[in-house]
């Protein structure tokens, strides 16, 4: 089942407003958006770097998607002025640390409907803009669900505005590239757990491989 194509206004001005204020302060490269479904289930599953990561999502790929990805993000982020934009980019809360069977449920239940969700898959902000380990759950979701994954890599928000920074560094070069979609094939039986986990590795190399190279970390190891 597939939701009706075309982003409705309210989403549509809200991901206008992301682009302007991002083009304002950084100078900003998207590749890949020839690449999004326009109908039917989708997974994005982006690495995560900087607050600025779901403004940036939200605001190209929304408009190139024709559809309002719905966000998990870690629930202290949904507080004062950030809370309020990411809410309205369509954030839902998730809880930090663990899993979240509420979340899951939720994003099932907009996968089985068609709609679109996007997971920041390491769960928290980079401390140094290299890529971490990436939170179980997605190739879980992905194959419940059996909706497609869109890798999604961001480069350079570590540097506009990273963890540690008050201010925004003005020029800065961000780019997001999103992949192809594809989808995992992960065995059932005893091995199920190990095969997932090593299915959520696989999807950070396809994400690695999306990057600039001083993000990847201990995942500059790609085969592709």
């Amino acid at each position: 089942m597939s939701q009706p194509s075309g982003l409705p206004l309210y989403p549509r001005f809200i991901a206008g407003l992301c682009r302007f204020g991002l083009q304002s302060i950084a100078r900003v490269r998207v590749e890949g958006v020839e690449n999004l479904p326009q109908a039917g289930p989708l997974i994005i599953a982006a690495n995560h770097m900087s607050n600025a990561d779901t403004p940036f999502i939200g605001g190209w790929l929304a408009p190139a998607l024709q559809r309002r990805p719905v966000f998990l993000a870690k629930e202290s982020l949904f507080k004062g002025p950030l809370g309020v934009l990411i809410r309205s980019l369509g954030a839902t809360p998730v809880k930090a640390g663990g899993s979240d069977i509420e979340a899951f449920r939720v994003a099932k239940r907009i996968l089985d409907g068609g709609g679109v969700v996007a997971i920041l898959t390491e769960g928290t902000r980079s401390f140094d803009g290299v890529m971490t380990r990436p939170k179980p759950g997605v190739s879980l979701l992905a194959t419940r669900t059996g909706a497609p994954v869109l890798p999604v890599g961001i480069s350079g928000t570590s540097t506009l505005i990273g963890r540690e920074q008050r201010f925004f560094k003005i020029g800065t070069r961000i780019i997001l590239r999103a992949g192809r979609p594809f989808h995992f094939s992960v065995p059932s039986g005893a091995d199920r757990r190990a095969a997932l986990a090593a299915a959520d590795e696989e999807l950070m190399r396809r994400i690695a491989a999306l990057v600039q190279p001083e993000h990847r970390g201990d995942l500059s190891l790609i085969h592709m």
